[in-house]
């Protein structure tokens, strides 16, 4: 089936017409594997931050509510917050989420670092 197509390349318009080969219109096609190799390399590399280490989570402890990037550390360890305080900021998909004290104490543990990649769930403060 044959299948017109107007493309535009560098300011200039090009009418395209492209026919779609199939094993019964065409029995020689060569097969291509689409899996992709462990060895091979990707021609795009795109730099994603490593998850931090995960911690298990406890009484005190101060989760990511979402996947994302840390993007700010509001607090310091030793410090005394009350609940609804910002203490992180996530970064996702452009957007910046808070994540607030879900209760009072003191900055026992910073568990994760800025630019630090964390999953939902992951332990990023903990309060004493």
């Amino acid at each position: 089936m044959q299948r017109l197509f107007k493309i535009n390349v560098n300011g200039k318009d090009y009418d395209v017409a492209v026919q779609e080969l199939t094993e019964a219109s065409s029995p020689n096609l060569p097969k291509y594997n689409a899996t992709v190799p462990a060895a091979s390399t990707s021609p795009i590399s795109v730099a994603v931050p490593a998850p931090a280490a995960k911690a298990a989570a406890g009484a005190g402890d101060q989760c990511a509510q979402m996947s994302g990037v840390v993007a700010g550390i509001f607090v310091k360890q030793g410090q005394s917050v009350n609940e609804g305080d910002r203490i992180i900021e996530l970064e996702a998909m452009k957007m910046k989420v808070p994540v607030v004290a879900t209760r009072a104490g003191s900055v026992a543990q910073i568990h994760v670092a800025v630019g630090d990649g964390v999953e939902k769930g992951q332990v990023l403060i903990s309060l004493a």
